[in-house]
């Protein structure tokens, strides 16, 4: 990753309001990397715990990744929307398996049920990716989604990292969604 991203990642989680929201912007080349250099700033946050909804690995491939980059997985929950779609689910403690990602009022509901039993006062919730939504669902159904998602963040007071890759992202959903966020950060050049 350059390090003008590295320090464009770092300068973003500076000089945030209590509560925010944020979109990230990423090119599909170093997408793995940048997303653990996020994640990692969120985390560093005073008591934070986040929720991770992973529309593109399953659980058990995210956490063994996230381990390998040195991200603590105590401080993590996981809406995993892809693992019962391969017909791999298991039990996990920290980790809700949601049929797939075509059925986002299962999503929201999920989301209700892991954040009213984080313990933490400062919370984040984590949406990788926007543009994997995109696949299994019309762009008119995500922007509500998005619209709702992003009115629950706030009403909740949590924190929001919402990320998407340049190439996927439809230019009406990324219009509503700059509208939607408190920053957006371009990671993609």
């Amino acid at each position: 990753m350059k390090t003008e991203h590295m320090k464009k990642i770092k300068d973003t989680f500076n000089d945030l309001p209590e509560h925010w929201l944020l979109l990230f912007v990423i090119n599909t080349e170093d997408y793995l990397e940048k997303n653990m250099a996020i994640l990692n700033e969120v985390l560093k946050q005073e008591d934070a715990i986040c929720v991770y909804i992973t529309l593109n690995r399953p659980y058990s491939t995210l956490k063994k990744i996230l381990e390998k980059n040195n991200i603590n997985t105590d401080k993590l929950f996981f809406i995993d929307c892809i693992t019962k779609t391969l017909d791999a689910e298991k039990e996990e403690k920290q980790c809700l398996f949601l049929e797939n990602p075509r059925n986002l009022t299962n999503l929201a509901i999920a989301i209700d049920e892991i954040i009213n039993t984080v313990p933490s006062k400062n919370k984040s919730l984590f949406v990788d990716s926007i543009s994997t939504l995109l696949i299994y669902n019309r762009v008119e159904t995500v922007s509500k989604f998005m619209h709702v998602l992003t009115g629950k963040i706030r009403v909740l007071n949590l924190n929001g990292v919402l990320i998407s890759t340049e190439k996927e992202l439809d230019p009406e959903l990324d219009d509503q969604l700059n509208l939607l966020v408190d920053k957006t950060v371009d990671l993609s050049k």
